[in-house]
């Protein structure tokens, strides 16, 4: 991916490999997350030695292994960091209203005791969409923050060669039935439209999907799916859902795009260009797919007045690995104004 920047309403906003796209040389604050996920400390690697305050934001688990497996991901950050790193319990990613509350005191606190909006450095690798999408929001329509720069490691969701494929759930990430969470400070100004209109970044669970994005009952749909996902997942465990979204690409009310997955801007701009050309609707946006594709609904969210962006909530999230595929991308994003 080459070095990409645009403007999002009060937002600038640049894009790039991290290899060659900059950081800061210090951050006022500087948070990576435990997961079970061995890819959890790949960006984290690579930026420990920045400067800044570090700490670790951990979500409670039920489950042992879960538990195990944090733990385990704790210590490899610490080995990575040659300075203190704290950790902040939070409750489970499911209790999430809870959360929103803590993070938001959070960084309310933080940004009083520093006098002035901070400079903030985020993996969102393994942090959940909603909370991405959240943090994003709330700290800049609040001004806690002047500019917050998100590191992501891509991940490879496919079992090595020589494991079986054994059917379409080995690179599901979820169980269950899902609802809804629309995520606060990314709402629509018109929250009872008469007409709405679904952009939906789909990932790999389409046969989940569908019925999520049924329940909308849209009259105009934009579908935003990964390009050359079947270098990351396998492609005949893909197959069944594929043949779905080729059902869902045949309705008359639908557009369908491919987007890079590291691609932030480019469906930033989609949204913002289906948005504007249809200034009378209500626009939801639905983060199903890759977590940078949330992003960039979320940049498009601030920028645009009937853009909501929507997030699914699963019955739970299954455990299994994702490695790292080596590539690491940076997404910084600076308020253009100086706060009020």
């Amino acid at each position: 991916m080459t070095d990409d920047r645009a403007s999002f309403g009060p937002l600038r906003v640049r894009q790039g490999q991290l290899a060659s796209s900059s950081l800061r040389d210090t951050y006022d604050l500087c948070i990576a997350v435990c997961s079970w996920e061995a890819r959890a400390s790949a960006a984290f690697e690579q930026v420990a030695e920045v400067q800044g305050a570090w700490e670790v934001w951990s979500f409670a688990s039920g489950d042992a292994d879960k538990t195990q497996a944090k733990a385990a991901c704790f210590d490899r950050l610490k080995s990575a960091r040659n300075g203190s790193l704290a950790k902040i319990e939070l409750a489970g990613s499911l209790k999430y209203e809870r959360n929103f509350q803590l993070m938001e005191d959070y960084f309310r606190s933080r940004s009083q005791a520093k006098g002035g909006p901070l400079d903030v450095l985020l993996d969102m690798t393994c942090l959940p969409k909603k909370y991405m999408l959240f943090v994003l929001g709330m700290a800049l329509r609040n001004e806690f923050v002047r500019a917050i720069d998100f590191v992501y490691s891509e991940g490879r969701y496919r079992a090595p060669m020589t494991e079986e494929v054994h059917g379409p759930m080995t690179w599901s990430r979820s169980d269950g039935d899902w609802s809804s969470v629309q995520v606060p400070y990314l709402e629509a100004d018109n929250f009872i439209p008469d007409a709405r209109g679904l952009i939906v970044s789909l990932g790999a669970e389409i046969s989940a999907s569908v019925p999520f994005i049924e329940r909308y009952e849209p009259l105009q749909i934009s579908l935003v799916s990964v390009k050359d996902e079947e270098s990351r997942i396998d492609p005949v465990a893909i197959e069944a859902e594929r043949r779905l979204l080729r059902e869902l690409e045949t309705l008359p009310i639908t557009t369908s795009v491919d987007a890079a997955l590291e691609d932030v801007l480019g469906v930033a701009r989609l949204c913002r260009s289906f948005c504007n050309d249809r200034p009378d609707m209500a626009v939801t946006g639905l983060a199903i797919g890759s977590k940078p594709h949330a992003l960039g609904l979320g940049l498009a969210a601030l920028a645009a007045p009937n853009l909501e962006i929507v997030c699914r909530l699963p019955s739970q999230y299954l455990s299994g690995d994702v490695v790292a595929t080596g590539r690491t991308f940076v997404y910084a994003v600076e308020d253009r104004f100086e706060p009020r």
